[in-house]
């Protein structure tokens, strides 16, 4: 009985062995899994830190190509208004005076005062191209077909002259007549039937006296 009871305690010391071994191996199989795991996940966040840093210079790229282009886009802009504002402005006379711009008239191309310019322009489809243009010391004047005229001085601006009126003041010297250039253009008469016109000396009339006929007056 004694030698059984031995044998069953041999037995179960030997099994307990086995037992432990085999608990030491479970863990060791499960602290490899655990250190396998820490390790892909250490390179899973490296990869992660990887990405971020490639899209933060991904981004920082995108955002300088970005502030380029729009640089480039405002230097441009820049360029075009100075350019704009060149071609609108005109040459400068010698004084640093007021712009110019180039006409064509029959005779040619002529430089004129810009705002004469302008005031050509506006009076092209209603009086056609301009014959010719002359300027003094006192102004310029650009002459139509059919005796119509603009006279330009930087006082005045660019005034229509047309008619009888035209007719007298150019006969009177024009840019030099005494009765200067005109200030506005012409006007009904209010004491007689016909039209005056108020010069920066004087002024022209056409007008219906008692014997019925038409004639200038011009008073300087």
């Amino acid at each position: 009985m004694a030698a059984e009871n031995y044998s069953e305690l041999i037995f179960r010391l030997k099994n307990r062995k086995v037992d432990l071994e085999m608990r030491k191996m479970t863990r060791r199989i499960a602290g490899g899994f655990a250190a396998a795991t820490l390790s892909v996940a250490l390179v899973a966040c490296s990869d992660a830190e990887d990405a971020a840093d490639d899209a933060k210079d991904t981004a920082g790229s995108v955002a300088a190509d970005a502030s380029d282009s729009a640089g480039s886009a405002a230097s441009d802009a820049t360029d075009a208004a100075g350019f704009a504002a060149a071609e609108a402005t005109g040459s400068k006379d010698e004084n640093g005076e007021g712009g110019t711009q180039t006409i064509t008239t029959a005779g040619g191309e002529e430089e004129v005062p810009a705002d004469l310019a302008t005031a050509i322009e506006e009076k092209r489809a209603e009086w056609g191209d301009v014959q010719n243009v002359e300027s003094s010391d006192k102004g310029t004047l650009a002459t139509f077909e059919g005796g119509k005229y603009l006279a330009y001085s930087e006082e005045t601006g660019a005034q229509p002259v047309i008619g009888k009126i035209a007719e007298t003041w150019v006969n009177e010297g024009g840019l030099d007549s005494s009765v200067g250039l005109p200030t506005n253009p012409e006007a009904d008469a209010t004491d007689a039937k016909g039209w005056t016109q108020e010069f920066s000396n004087g002024s022209i009339s056409w007008t219906q006296g008692e014997d019925g006929q038409f004639k200038a007056d011009v008073e300087a």
